[in-house]
């Protein structure tokens, strides 16, 4: 094989193609998609999340890196965190704090 210069080489310019086509391809492309698009749901714990106290949300956000680390995907080591973490606060609170006021609200006694 001989090296030669640039400007000897053949350049093959590529057909022409209408705008019409090109649109007509995409077109044609966007209909093949079988697959629905991703669905993203919005991270409805971190706003409760928020809400906690900074100890309860150090609890979390550790718990949250330790699963992340153990090999779960960061949004289910979050979900997971949360789930544990909730628990753990709804059993340290006082069995009082879970007993609703329903005098207030019975309006056979108001």
């Amino acid at each position: 094989m001989q090296f030669g210069d640039e400007e000897e080489v053949d350049h093959v310019e590529p057909p022409p193609v209408s705008a019409t086509d090109i649109a007509d391809g995409f077109r044609r492309l966007a209909g093949k998609s079988n697959s629905p698009p991703p669905i993203f749901h919005p991270l409805a714990y971190r706003g409760v999340v928020a809400e906690w106290p900074v100890e309860w949300r150090e609890r979390w956000g550790r718990r949250a890196n330790a699963l992340e680390e153990s090999g779960l995907s960061w949004r289910d080591a979050e979900a997971q965190a949360f789930v544990e973490v909730w628990t753990q606060i709804r059993r340290e609170q006082p069995a009082e704090s879970a007993i609703p006021d329903v005098t207030s609200s019975d309006p056979a006694r108001n």
